[in-house]
């Protein structure tokens, strides 16, 4: 028999290190979390927006006049909380019995897996509700030109040069191949590239592949045009344990419980998520300021060169 049962902090512990790990398209967007979250259903969440202020200039010769004194406003964007994200199994006693390992490999990373496949899809889900933009062609025997095309426009938006990806379907990652143009990121973007994710560069995005986006479909973004809000449920009382924690972005409950109709125990791990496309401030030369999306949709098939 193994020397040691199942210990539930344990458990939770690695089921975190598991998601944080196997995200892929979820790691390249921004991450809302929370632990031992009380809200219920269709709660909305505010995320913060930085601020955004214009420097100020006089001439040395201005010397003793009035200076121009500016506020600090923090925004939030309100972000609904749409889906209760779960995985939830029986568990034979033996198993319970099992060292830590093997109840991973049995139970834990079989559920944590099924939520992590949900996540990224709903975060695919969110990119390719974006409006298609008809103003970029795309020449898949220069490829290149599209996507300088597509990153003259977000810098126009003020997007910032560091942290910029471009998520691809299929064919187009098989079309930039043959035209040859992708320099190889090495780490870029990491948690190890992107979870094996085919990852380059092109043009200063970190380019990746994704199957669960339309093959011909291409979405250039920053890092904070979509905002993945995660909660973990506030762990039951009547539960023989439960727990929430956070950790690398993520948070989520396990929750251990005992079936007597059927004489099993169960786990069940879950979470509250909700994904958005989030309205950046852009600051002019003037000091005016408007909201943008960093984010540009087009589909290859539809606006070809």
């Amino acid at each position: 028999m193994p020397h040691s049962f199942v210990i539930p902090e344990q458990v939770l512990s690695t089921a975190i290190a598991l998601v944080t790990d196997d995200l892929a398209l979820a790691a390249t967007v921004n991450r809302d979390y929370e632990d031992a979250f009380g809200g219920g259903r269709g709660t909305v969440v505010n995320v913060r927006v930085p601020a955004t202020l214009k420097a100020r200039r006089r001439k040395l010769t201005e010397d003793g006049t009035p200076i121009v004194v500016d506020t600090v406003t923090e925004e939030t964007v309100p972000v609904t909380m749409t889906e209760h994200v779960y995985s939830a199994t029986d568990v034979s006693d033996v198993q319970m019995r099992m060292d830590i390992a093997d109840f991973s490999r049995q139970v834990t990373v079989p559920q944590v897996r099924g939520m992590v496949e949900d996540l990224e899809n709903l975060v695919a889900e969110t990119m390719q509700a974006l409006p298609e933009s008809l103003g970029i062609a795309f020449d898949a025997a220069a490829p290149h030109k599209t996507f300088n095309a597509a990153r003259k426009t977000l810098r126009d938006l003020g997007v910032p040069q560091a942290g910029m990806f471009a998520t691809v379907g299929t064919d187009v990652y098989r079309q930039l191949l043959d035209a040859r143009v992708l320099s190889d990121a090495g780490q870029s973007g990491s948690t190890a590239a992107l979870r094996n994710a085919t990852v380059g560069s092109l043009s200063g995005f970190t380019v990746v592949e994704n199957n669960r986006i339309d093959e011909d479909e291409i979405i250039w973004y920053s890092r904070d045009a979509f905002t993945l809000a995660i909660r973990a449920p506030y762990p039951p009382d009547g539960a023989a344990f439960s727990a929430s924690t956070s950790e690398g972005n993520f948070a989520m409950t396990w929750i251990k419980d005992y079936d007597a109709s059927i004489l099993k125990n169960r786990s069940v791990f879950q979470t509250y998520a909700g994904c958005q496309a989030m309205q950046i401030k852009r600051l002019a030369k003037d000091g005016t300021t408007t909201k943008v999306v960093p984010a540009l949709r087009v589909k290859t098939s539809t606006v070809p060169a």
